[in-house]
């Protein structure tokens, strides 16, 4: 699911206002490449940004999408995301607290947000800590298989 229910692109304005917000110089390589991570479905590869994009700007190379890419997780607009093998980047646009439930069968990743999971966790390590490290966030990566619609569990 993109970012915009109706698959509509966002406002050249909105785009502009998130790149100026994370202290980003609003290059029309930038605008498009996040034009595409928010309207892509899921959490797409940089090579998923790469294919839509070049419909626009056929110059952009791979490696430009990655450096943008890059420059957005480390601005905080975007977050990098390990796929359910551990093999590829994948991006996710929203920054929000949630948590990721990996399909080995469809190599979907399924954002999950669970507020009693999250107070659980943070009275764990409240209760139990961490010798030397003080944890600042939190984010499960959770493997699986999703269960075809009659063998859900009620």
């Amino acid at each position: 699911m993109s970012h915009f229910p109706d698959h509509s692109p966002p406002s050249a304005g909105h785009l502009r206002d998130r790149l100026a917000q994370a202290g980003l110089r609003a290059t029309r390589q930038r605008l498009v490449i996040l034009e595409s991570l928010l309207l892509l479905p899921g959490h797409p590869t940089a090579e998923q940004v790469h294919r839509r994009v070049v419909g626009q700007e056929p110059s952009l190379s791979l490696g430009t999408v990655y450096k943008a890419l890059d420059s957005f997780v480390a601005a905080g607009l975007t977050r990098r995301v390990a796929s359910a093998e551990g093999s590829c980047r994948r991006y996710d646009a929203d920054c929000s607290a949630h948590h990721h439930l990996f399909c080995t069968d469809t190599q979907e990743i399924i954002d999950f947000r669970d507020p009693q999971l999250d107070t659980l966790i943070q009275e764990f390590f409240a209760a139990h800590g961490l010798q030397g490290f003080q944890p600042q966030s939190f984010s499960l990566h959770i493997i699986g298989n999703k269960l075809a619609s009659d063998e859900t569990i009620k």
